[in-house]
């Protein structure tokens, strides 16, 4: 896909178009730019503390191993985790990440029975039919009033035109910020199990449904810890002449399995858009993924001033 869409590292006036610029590969720049440019005008700030780097090639795909490994290299005195998926933009300002959203994902499976289409049609029970309408089901338990949502996100089944499919799936997920809110939409998923309501229309012989839950990421919810380096930001924000404000972002990151353990607070990378996307119309209405160049200093100048407050005065009290 990349190589059909001219997808590459392609400077465009203030941009970079290319993959993982702005998620995550421009973050993992800022780390780079911010600890060398301590290492240069502040060696001493830079002696005075111990700095973990932790990254993690998994895009997208959460893993509990890997949020087990941060913990296991946080140790006694940690002070605070910093992660650096992209900032927020808005008008005026920047949005820095305070909570995230939990996740799981699912598999739908149905086994119908097979028969031939044209000869015994009134035997089979569709497999394909049947997913349709559990999909549409699940799809409809979307609520963006309770923040959150379902995604089908793969379907497949059947095997020709002349065959009346025995099996179909369908693979998902869905988020909340809320974790009461998303293990009462599992249960309901779950309940699904069972015989279907389609059946053959010769014997009654119905589909089956099987519902499996493949993963599960932790919610990140608003906290004290996160509250109060969002103060501390802030107050360095100000000093470097910048606008900081507090998101709850529905993506997920590492911070989901390190918030508990110490103050967490992300989006410290910087500003572009259009994640994972390689595509460019030919209008301009479409564009690829792309960081723009112009956040790195200012956003440079927030996290470095923002550990500069850490390391000499630590956290601020609980708001």
């Amino acid at each position: 896909e990349e190589e059909r869409n001219g997808f590459r590292w392609q400077p465009e006036g203030d941009r970079i178009y290319g993959p993982g610029t702005h998620d995550i590969k421009g973050g993992t720049a800022m780390i780079w730019l911010v600890l060398d440019t301590l290492r240069a005008l502040a060696p001493d700030l830079l002696d005075a503390v111990t700095w973990r780097i932790l990254l993690n090639s998994s895009e997208e795909v959460l893993s509990a191993d890997f949020g087990s490994l941060c913990l296991s290299r946080f140790g006694p005195g940690h002070e605070a985790t910093l992660v650096f998926e992209a900032e927020g933009r808005r008008v005026g300002g920047r949005n820095l990440v305070v909570a995230r959203k939990g996740r799981f994902t699912w598999r739908l499976r149905v086994k119908g029975r097979g028969a031939h289409a044209g000869g015994r049609h009134a035997h089979g029970a569709n497999a394909v039919v049947q997913l349709g309408r559990l999909v549409d089901r699940v799809a409809g338990m979307t609520d963006y009033h309770r923040h959150l949502t379902v995604n089908v996100g793969h379907i497949h089944g059947g095997t020709g035109h002349n065959r009346v499919p025995h099996e179909a799936v369908a693979e998902g997920e869905m988020r909340a910020f809320d974790p009461g809110i998303l293990a009462a939409a599992k249960a309901e998923l779950l309940a699904l199990a069972g015989p279907g309501d389609l059946r053959a229309a010769s014997d009654g012989h119905p589909c089956r449904i099987a519902v499996e839950i493949l993963d599960d990421s932790p919610q990140w919810p608003r906290n004290e810890g996160t509250e109060r380096l969002m103060t501390l930001y802030r107050r360095a924000a100000g000093e470097v002449g910048l606008a900081v404000e507090p998101e709850e972002r529905g993506g997920l990151s590492d911070g989901n399995y390190c918030w508990h353990a110490a103050p967490t607070l992300d989006g410290l990378g910087p500003g572009g858009d259009n994640d994972h996307c390689s595509e460019r119309s030919a209008d301009g209405s479409k564009v690829p993924e792309y960081v723009d160049v112009s956040t790195f200093v200012p956003k440079s100048l927030l996290n470095i001033r923002a550990c500069e407050l850490l390391i000499h005065h630590g956290l601020p009290p609980a708001p």
